[in-house]
């Protein structure tokens, strides 16, 4: 059986949240090692209607609103990871709105991913953590047709009273 590990397109969701801040570091480390592409996605919930041209325009705004801030957050954290030597060429922001697991499912397909880097903080469930701990993340590791890679905090503890008896042997 021959195993390629060879990357070349690898997706990181993003909602600026610590660990999926340190999942884009580990995301563009990898990027780097395999001269790879790398989507960073940041997923919204749907926005409000768009009947009427007002609240067409008050949507766009919002969207415009939304990108930017996406945009300057990801511009501080490649300043703040020292992360000079990244090919910016190579790293492309998208942004969607919607069900998390069914975009980041289709991102993977659409953009061709081998290797999703997703951040995990079982203590907390917001945003990202929040599909982590719940059916659509178990969608989306089930489902993704390449590998995922679960980034923990840098904080985690393991905790080995937490395994069961009968599973310690």
């Amino acid at each position: 059986m021959k195993l390629d590990l060879e990357y070349r397109n690898i997706l990181v969701p993003i909602d600026f949240t610590d660990t999926s801040r340190l999942a884009f570091y580990v995301a563009l480390r990898h990027s780097r090692v395999h001269d790879a592409a790398t989507w960073v996605l940041h997923i919204t919930e749907p926005l409000a209607s768009t009947d009427g041209p007002q609240a067409m325009e008050q949507t766009s705004e919002e969207i415009q609103r939304i990108e930017n801030g996406v945009k300057r957050r990801i511009n501080e954290m490649f300043e703040e990871g020292g992360l000079k030597e990244v090919d910016r060429r190579k790293v492309h922001v998208e942004f969607r709105s919607g069900d998390v697991a069914t975009e980041l499912l289709r991102a993977i397909v659409e953009h061709d991913i081998d290797l999703l880097v997703m951040g995990h903080n079982p203590d907390q469930r917001k945003g990202l953590k929040k599909l982590l701990s719940s059916p659509p993340s178990e969608r989306v590791i089930e489902k993704a047709p390449c590998h995922v890679l679960m980034v923990k905090p840098l904080d985690y503890t393991y905790m080995p009273d937490a395994i069961p008896e009968k599973s310690r042997s």
